[in-house]
């Protein structure tokens, strides 16, 4: 499936108050399958999931994967995802997980969407704990919150 459509079946899984404001891009270089795919809420990147970091992060290249002012703002660790790993987490989020196994899902991606899936009610996300979700999944559900 081309990414595309992938995205939007996964946008349409948001609730209507992130809709729209909350957006998955995903960008590749040339014939390779390096690139980088990216959530952003309100035009600002939240989180960057980069095929080469990944990479450097894993220790298949030489160098280090750091952290630098421009990914200060991010909830998710420079590295820590791979573009494949954005591309796998929104098919089994859309296709072959239900909520309550995205909620309880190790994969940052995978926990956010479910906070921003509209199938959890007001009520459900007040019950959610933080201190067990990804922070890029716990500032999601207070975006979510705070909408």
């Amino acid at each position: 499936m081309r990414w595309s459509g992938l995205r939007a079946i996964v946008i349409d899984k948001f609730a209507p108050e992130l809709r729209g404001r909350l957006d998955l891009y995903s960008t590749r270089y040339g014939n390779c399958t390096c690139g980088h795919a990216w959530m952003t809420f309100d035009g600002t990147v939240i989180a960057n999931f980069c095929t080469r970091a990944k990479y450097i992060a894993d220790g298949y290249e030489h160098g280090s994967a750091k952290r630098n002012n421009a990914y200060a703002h991010q909830f998710a660790d420079f590295g820590e995802l791979s573009r494949q790993d954005a591309y796998r987490a929104c098919w089994e989020f859309a296709h072959e997980m239900s909520i309550e196994q995205a909620m309880q899902d190790d994969d940052p991606l995978i926990q956010s969407l479910a906070m921003a899936d509209g199938r959890l009610g007001k009520r459900r996300l007040a019950q959610i704990d933080t201190t067990k979700l990804h922070r890029l999944a716990a500032h999601v559900l207070e975006l979510r919150k705070a909408a």
